[in-house]
């Protein structure tokens, strides 16, 4: 079964036949295509390829990487992403989509995006741009304006969050010494710096990044939850279910998560009467099999489930017992401790000693509380991937408004990236990806841009993100 794929790019059109067939062994439907050429007659399918020998005649005027800007901005297209960008932002879209895609495929130096983009083919595919320095401090200004991100997000949530299942909440700190009214002291990630925060949203189902916030490194967790749920009802997201780190736990919180008749799971903090109160009249009779759960396959956890009173409200507190993380955290604690501490004194710590305790609004099965928890993993992956694949530290901006951009095209970006990495093979990483189809040149003549053979592995890599490398780019 074949099909004609048409593409448009640039002010010209090109044809495809797309033929469909079984991969047995892949087990899954997979598509060829063959090119046709240029569309003479589209209703009466006539197309029109180069004449052979034409091309050779031609000088060659320069060597570009394609297939990676390519790539990123054939995906922005199909997603839709690039259509809502365009919608918001008309004059300013193609920008903002090479500083996105340069935060992709070369996180590097605002100063360097001139230069990186220059040896790209998004140099002509996004031709309305200028990077010059002043220009990118003039956007990253612009896309850091409140009014600019509400208009945004308003958009990106309408189009694109549709899951009610629930979100996650957490916040990472980003050390630096820039002089802005938001880098203050605070503590965050173990240790006390300058700093702001970046607090992020994710849908629970999808993991997925919905919504951020930039708030000063001296603002607590505790003290953004109220502000940061208003805000997501604003841009009409009222879920009816939120999963909290231990830093969000506090009074006025549970209260507000009552009120607003919004179910929750979070970590009781060590320093709270109630932890302490479960973990004397819990923990010393909780290794039982009766208490036994099996997580995954090998893992085995003692869970016990306890109604309790929480600030006026009924909730169930889960104690949680790891057997082999209390034996290492044992033994680090008496090769420490046991020469400084009274005996009741290190009783009273052993009791803790790979000890967790959850708290939930809502009576969740045993075997379910703990991975309902660890979905907040999602977000710290968002942190991982954030830091380290988009290089978000060291912050090299120098204003508050221009921070304000960079984090949001750093979101844009991580949306990206996580839309990629959910289509790519699982032992396939973006980096790989990128890095491999940044090896697809193009060679670019007066009329015609040339695109490169592409071996077998980026062929597979192009097929599992559902896009086509084309042969010849019009210009």
């Amino acid at each position: 079964m074949s099909f004609i794929r048409y593409k448009k790019i640039g002010q010209q059109e090109y044809a495809y036949e797309i033929r469909a067939y079984w991969d047995p062994k892949l087990r899954k439907p997979r598509q060829k295509s063959k090119y046709l050429g240029v569309v003479v007659d589209k209703e009466k399918k006539i197309f029109k390829k180069p004449e052979a020998g034409k091309i050779k005649t031609i000088q060659e005027k320069f060597i570009l990487d394609c297939g990676d800007g390519y790539t990123l901005n054939q995906f922005t297209k199909n997603i839709g992403l690039a259509d809502l960008l365009k919608k918001i932002f008309p004059t300013k879209y193609q920008s903002l989509l090479a500083l996105i895609f340069h935060r992709l495929i070369y996180p590097s130096s605002m100063k360097q995006v001139g230069s990186w983009y220059e040896g790209n083919i998004l140099r002509k595919l996004l031709p309305e741009t200028d990077l010059s320095s002043q220009r990118i401090s003039e956007l990253l200004k612009y896309f850091g304006s409140e009014d600019i991100q509400k208009k945004f997000f308003k958009a990106f949530i309408k189009k694109f969050v549709s899951s009610s299942s629930g979100i996650i909440i957490d916040s990472t700190a980003l050390p630096n010494q820039i002089d802005i009214p938001f880098t203050t002291w605070g503590y965050g990630d173990g240790s006390i710096d300058k700093q702001i925060k970046f607090l992020f949203v994710a849908d629970k189902e999808s993991n997925m990044p919905i919504y951020y916030r930039c708030l000063p490194g001296n603002i607590s967790d505790v003290a953004s939850l109220e502000t940061t749920i208003k805000e997501l009802s604003g841009f009409c997201i009222d879920s009816n279910f939120v999963l909290l780190d231990a830093g969000y736990y506090s009074e006025a919180n549970i209260t507000e998560l009552y009120e607003r008749k919004i179910n929750f799971v979070t970590r009781v903090p060590a320093s709270c009467s109630l932890h302490k109160k479960l973990i004397e009249n819990v923990v010393p009779t909780l290794e039982k099999p009766c208490y036994a759960t099996i997580l995954g396959k090998k893992r085995v956890l003692f869970i016990k489930k306890e109604a309790v009173d929480l600030f006026g409200n009924k909730a169930y507190a889960y104690v949680v017992l790891d057997q082999e993380r209390k034996s290492r955290e044992t033994r680090d604690l008496l090769l420490r401790r046991l020469d400084e501490d009274e005996e009741n004194i290190l009783e009273e710590k052993m009791l803790k000693r790979g000890v967790m305790i959850l708290i939930s609004s809502t009576e969740i099965a045993e075997a379910e509380i703990v991975s309902t928890y660890y979905l907040r993993q999602s977000i710290e992956r968002l942190f991982c991937f954030s830091k380290s694949d988009l290089n978000l530290l060291p912050l090299r901006i120098h204003s508050q408004e221009a921070m304000q951009g960079f984090l949001f095209i750093t979101f844009l970006a991580l949306y990206l990236f996580m839309m990629i990495k959910e289509k790519l093979p699982k032992k396939t990483s973006v980096e790989d990806l990128l890095l491999s189809l940044r090896n697809i040149k193009c060679k670019v003549f007066d009329d015609d841009i040339i695109i490169q053979e592409q071996t077998k592995k980026q062929q597979e890599l192009l097929q599992s993100l559902d896009i086509i490398m084309p042969k010849s780019l019009g210009i």
